[in-house]
């Protein structure tokens, strides 16, 4: 019964194409086991062929138990596994064509276009700084906060400046007072107790004349009341006529310089408050509270990043072919290559002396604010001139092992295909430009060109003519 199964092991082996196995059956009854034998391996033992397998026919009890049917097939299949590893592998045939399908370059007209990278930027940006030098009170927003324009941003302590506003609203308030006053002029009460007392001096002036023509007055006494009714009558003249106009100047002059005192102290006072200069996001914040800030330096800016500019430089060579106002996309690596519409807002007229480069603005609209001033960009800028172009489709374009694209293209007299370096343009149409390297009466690999290499034989599975 063995032999049998042992025959028909050796001839399954032949058929899955082993090396034929003599099959030696012998007993061991009197030598213990060995590794060899135990572990069914490929033994070779001096005086036998080289393809010949060792199996014990009795075995101790002590290691193997009685054969059975089942653990017969197991055996048999534990000697094929390591007579698979002694026996050569099968060749497989290094030529056998490769199914892939082709496809003809496509030939497109395009605008002309500059490809060019820069980096985004705010539409606007504002420094915001407080106007006078002060302690930090509070601090009101963080990094990357949405602020509207007007919002209060920051507080210096008032204590200070709120003193030199209620001093300067006292002098304001004194000279408002002596200002209207001399507008006013004199009251009607002031100006008849100056009537009166001209009357008293005036009646006074003539009993003492008449005294005094007469010599019952000596001259000294009258002159006396002489000098006194001439003064009554300059006070009651000088009341009648009102203030100088000179007098109302000087006094209106000091009112308005009390009133400017006092409005630059309530400035000094509400600039202690630092206010949002335009609607954005804070881009930057350089203060925290209990900090002394002098004035003017920039502490807190703020972003407008709707729309945003991309920023690009152009090179002498290509400057000619943009115009303002041309249609530009922008692509942004770092949001999985996600592409925006934009249009030049402005073009440099002075080139980088360095670079010789000039610069280039393109406005990119970002309602989802997703765009951030910083960002790497690709920008390519098209003008209304057209060319021709020709495509393929984008996984048509592979990279070697030292990353230079290229593409298989078939040789239709060997029906093999040849890798071919190509410069890869911008999308277009959902392919890609081929910028150099193709005629366009090519037969390219579109499909499969990943399990061909160099002179790969192939077989057109359909696209080819």
């Amino acid at each position: 019964m063995i032999e049998a199964k042992l025959s028909h092991l050796t001839s399954q082996a032949a058929v899955h194409g082993f090396p034929a196995l003599e099959i030696e059956i012998f007993n061991r009854k009197d030598v213990a086991p060995t590794d060899s034998t135990l572990g069914l391996g490929c033994e070779k033992p001096a005086n036998k062929a080289k393809n010949r397998a060792v199996f014990p026919e009795f075995m101790p009890l002590r290691t193997f138990a009685p054969f059975t049917k089942r653990s017969l097939s197991a055996v048999c299949l534990l000697v094929l596994l390591p007579l698979a590893g002694c026996g050569p592998k099968v060749p497989v045939a290094a030529d056998q064509p490769v199914p892939v399908l082709l496809r003809a370059p496509n030939r497109v007209q395009q605008p002309v276009s500059v490809a060019a990278s820069g980096a985004v930027e705010a539409n606007v940006t504002a420094q915001g700084a407080f106007q006078i030098a002060g302690r930090v009170a509070r601090v009101l927003v963080e990094e990357g906060q949405a602020v509207q324009k007007g919002q209060v941003l920051a507080e210096l302590d008032t204590t200070d400046y709120r003193n030199g506003y209620d001093a300067a609203k006292g002098q304001a308030d004194a000279a408002e007072a002596v200002n209207s006053k001399a507008q006013e002029g004199l009251r009607s009460q002031e100006l008849e107790q100056a009537r009166i007392d001209y009357e008293r001096w005036l009646d006074e002036y003539k009993r003492m004349k008449f005294l005094y023509e007469h010599k019952s007055l000596a001259v000294n006494d009258f002159e006396k009341i002489e000098a006194g009714y001439k003064a009554a009558q300059q006070r009651y003249d000088m009341a009648r006529q009102g203030t100088r106009s000179q007098d109302k100047e000087a006094a209106s002059g000091q009112f308005h310089a009390a009133a400017a005192g006092m409005h630059e102290a309530q400035k000094r006072l509400a600039d202690c408050q630092l206010r949002a200069p335009i609607a954005g996001f804070v881009g930057m914040r350089r203060i925290d509270v209990g900090d002394t800030v002098g004035a003017g330096t920039p502490v807190i800016g703020v972003l407008d990043l709707n729309p945003v500019k991309v920023r690009v430089a152009i090179p002498e060579s290509e400057i000619g072919k943009v115009q303002q106002g041309a249609r530009a996309t922008v692509t942004i690596p770092s949001l999985d290559g996600k592409q925006y519409e934009g249009k030049v807002e402005a073009v440099g007229v002075a080139a980088d002396p360095a670079s010789r480069t000039y610069v280039v603005k393109i406005a990119v609209q970002n309602p989802e604010r997703l765009l951030r001033a910083g960002m790497v960009a690709e920008a390519r800028i098209y003008s209304s001139k057209m060319v021709n172009a020709i495509t393929v489709p984008g996984g048509a374009v592979i990279r070697d092992a030292h990353g230079v694209t290229q593409v298989y293209v078939l040789e239709p007299t060997r029906q093999r295909v040849y890798a071919r370096r190509v410069d890869v343009g911008a999308p277009l149409n959902n392919e890609v430009e081929i910028s150099s390297g193709l005629t366009g009466n090519e037969q390219v690999v579109v499909a499969g060109q990943q399990n061909v290499r160099e002179g790969s034989p192939v077989k057109i599975a359909g696209g080819g003519q």
